[in-house]
């Protein structure tokens, strides 16, 4: 039996639970700069539908997953590498993430005002698209990297804990 009468064989994979959530991040981050593009030759209605979807995504699942990672595996990394290496830099991405998603809330409530994409507002929000799809493209490789780091020093009980907080944190699906 594993951590609180867990049997071995019912420990969560971080690697794998990390990798799922990651995959699924992705298919919503590679769809930003499409998103972004049609900002172009805008139809209003198709770009909203599309930008209400993608915004859910962001905030029901991205900001649960972002505050997970920062709230469990910061923590350890910065213990397992005795201060060495600090997570600042991540967690200050983790800011900016925030910041950006911020923007983009304040795009979304201006979806339904007559000039909501006009010249000036579409260039803001498609920087605000472009820059959250390159802030996540160097986020999310750079944390794999990380969770190399736990795979290698934990025990099984240990990774499962922090798959189970991550994974609780993002259950539900959009």
């Amino acid at each position: 039996m594993g951590p609180e009468g867990v049997a071995a064989a019912d420990l969560l994979s971080l690697s794998t639970i990390s990798h799922e959530h990651h995959e699924k991040i992705h298919q919503h981050v590679d769809r930003l700069p499409g998103l972004a593009d049609k900002l172009a030759n805008v139809d209003v209605g198709e770009f909203a539908a599309a930008f209400a979807l993608e915004y859910a995504f962001i905030t029901q699942q991205l900001v649960p997953h972002i505050d997970a990672v920062e709230g469990s595996l910061y923590g350890q990394l910065e213990r397992l590498m005795e201060g060495r290496h600090s997570m600042a830099p991540m967690r200050h991405e983790h800011d900016e993430l925030r910041r950006l998603i911020v923007t983009l809330g304040e795009y979304r409530s201006r979806m339904d005002a007559p000039d909501c994409l006009d010249q000036a507002c579409a260039m803001g929000l498609r920087r605000a698209l472009y820059r959250l799809y390159a802030l996540l493209k160097v986020h999310l490789a750079e944390e794999e990297l990380y969770l190399r780091v736990l795979d290698h020093n934990l025990s099984a009980p240990e990774l499962d804990l922090l798959a189970r907080g991550i994974d609780h944190a993002t259950a539900e699906p959009v």
